[in-house]
């Protein structure tokens, strides 16, 4: 099975508290948990229940990280080569993903915010297009799709890729001089 399919039944599984099959919003998560027991029985493992001072049953799901790494890594390299050309064929300095509710506000601000650079970006590259145009841009991220995918990059001496997937997940992959 590839990380992306892991990836996508894993968070949609959190999102929904469940690995119930019915309990899903997108069918074909859905057909993936009915056909696919030993995904679902995988995925049900990694849930740990604890019960909270006022008596409220919650869950933590921990994610195969190597995994998850993967899929963002791989989603990060296509971005930076995208927007800007840039193939990035060595390994990244950081990796680094979190549920956007688990950060500080701080750190969210911090996440949020994409730094540019004072320059522009290079002639012929999509991201100049975009940086002229506005096209596609809610400030410095582009929506793929709207509450399920968002991405920023930016390059100046570094190239550095945010992600957000469902409103639920943000990744940071960084490449350094």
């Amino acid at each position: 099975m590839s990380e992306l399919k892991y990836l996508a039944v894993f968070l949609n599984c959190v999102l929904t508290g469940s690995t119930d099959p019915h309990r899903q919003r997108n069918p074909r998560v859905e057909r993936i948990l009915q056909n696919n027991s030993k995904l679902r029985a995988r995925i049900d493992g990694s849930r740990k229940n604890y019960k909270t001072l006022n008596g409220e049953t919650r869950s933590v799901w921990t994610p195969e990280l190597e995994r998850v790494n993967r899929v963002i890594v791989k989603n990060a390299r296509g971005h930076a080569l995208f927007e800007y050309g840039e193939p990035m064929l060595r390994d990244p300095q950081c990796v680094w993903s979190a549920p956007l509710e688990t950060l500080t506000t701080e750190q969210r601000r911090a996440f949020e915010t994409i730094e540019m650079g004072d320059g522009w970006p290079e002639v012929g590259s999509r991201m100049l297009t975009r940086v002229v145009t506005g096209q596609d841009l809610a400030g410095s991220w582009v929506t793929v799709q709207d509450g399920i995918y968002r991405y920023a990059v930016a390059q100046h001496g570094v190239v550095l890729v945010k992600s957000v997937l469902f409103e639920y997940l943000a990744a940071e992959v960084f490449w350094g001089d």
